[in-house]
């Protein structure tokens, strides 16, 4: 079977989404909460333990660059295994509560005469589909909505960059000190920790992996200023009182838009940056776990298909029947639990890395 291959301007697209998608829909709302006009001094603070993190998540991509992220964790610990399964649950975890988000936001602002389980139901199969049929065909979507995506943001920003007033910024600093450095490390851990799902495929898969590092970088740029832009501009035309009074403070905003004087609602259609971001990250979630499970039990394709359903309703079963609230707070801290195990499963990867060099 031929071993299927993705372009670096191809991963660069789904780093972006990976990076940027719990801003819109989850992140905003805590970090205009707890950082409030000082969130992109914030977000600039942060950036230096996106950086670390970055580059370890890097330097464990390019380690035996022929070897899937299994087979990479048997070389340097001999309980693979629990890692992997860990790893797996992890990712679950994250898939469920992005979905689950997404989901909350659709029925209550989106598609309001829509029954919940309907559009979960179309976001759970959307996403299964798309990652049933590969790397090739989840990076081939990326692409696409890359381009879509970059409009729309650009197409927003422009619409509101007149309204910013800069006394809506002033004070920068009307938090404590302790608010802006919690911030700082909850977007770090936010923007980076996604980026995990590239060890779904093979740094060899990548036909022009020379160039994979600059579009590794680029990626995370582009995404830092996106979030810098998003920031300012939300804090800059409503004020962040009047943020704080919103679950989704940046489609709020994105309601001022019009095109024209006929044209209205087109925050319906600006939001889809933050739904394709989603729909992105959770295809490459899926991809994780369903890559990760079939290599380190070994199944065939037929037991493997059946685990990725069973997944599947698993998800489908959590979002509906187990979380029922609809804020960011309730989803902030669930996602802290794979987030937080995910980092330490960094420092163990970590940790035998240091213990193979010292052993040589």
């Amino acid at each position: 079977m031929n071993e299927e291959k993705i372009n670096s301007f191809g991963v660069f697209t789904i780093i972006t989404s990976l990076t940027s998608s719990a801003l819109y829909g989850i992140f905003t709302s805590y970090m205009l909460n707890k950082a409030r006009n000082a969130s992109v001094i914030s977000i600039l603070i942060g950036t230096i333990l996106v950086l670390i993190i970055a580059k370890i998540i890097l330097n464990f991509f390019y380690k035996y660059p022929s070897l899937t992220y299994t087979e990479k964790i048997k070389k340097i610990h001999k309980h693979y295994k629990i890692i992997a399964i860990i790893s797996v649950l992890c990712s679950t975890l994250g898939y469920i509560l992005f979905t689950y988000r997404l989901t909350s936001f659709m029925s209550t602002q989106y598609l309001v005469n829509t029954p919940r389980i309907l559009i979960s139901i179309l976001i759970l199969f959307i996403t299964f589909y798309i990652a049933s049929n590969g790397i090739e065909t989840t990076i081939r979507v990326s692409t696409i909505t890359f381009y879509i995506s970059m409009f729309i943001f650009l197409f927003d920003l422009f619409s509101l960059v007149n309204q910013i007033k800069i006394d809506n910024i002033l004070p920068l600093l009307n938090t404590s000190y302790s608010n802006i450095f919690i911030s700082s490390i909850t977007f770090a851990f936010y923007f980076t920790i996604p980026i995990t799902n590239i060890y779904s495929f093979k740094l060899n898969q990548i036909v022009d992996k020379n160039k994979f590092k600059k579009y590794y970088y680029l990626s995370i740029i582009l995404s830092l200023l996106i979030a810098i832009i998003s920031i300012f501009t939300t804090i800059g035309i409503s004020g962040i009182k009047i943020n704080e009074l919103f679950d989704y403070p940046i489609y709020t905003l994105l309601k001022r838009i019009k095109l024209f004087s006929f044209l209205d609602s087109l925050e319906n259609v600006s939001i889809m940056l933050w739904i394709l971001f989603i729909i992105n990250t959770s295809n490459m979630s899926l991809l994780f776990i369903f890559n990760t499970i079939k290599e380190t039990f070994n199944l065939n394709k037929k037991k493997s298909n059946i685990i990725n359903i069973l997944i599947i309703i698993f998800s489908f079963i959590i979002s509906n029947f187990v979380l029922f609230n609809n804020n960011y707070s309730e989803t902030y801290n669930y996602i802290w639990i794979p987030f937080s195990i995910l980092f330490i499963i960094f420092i163990l990867i970590i940790y035998s890395q240091i213990k193979d060099r010292l052993n040589k």
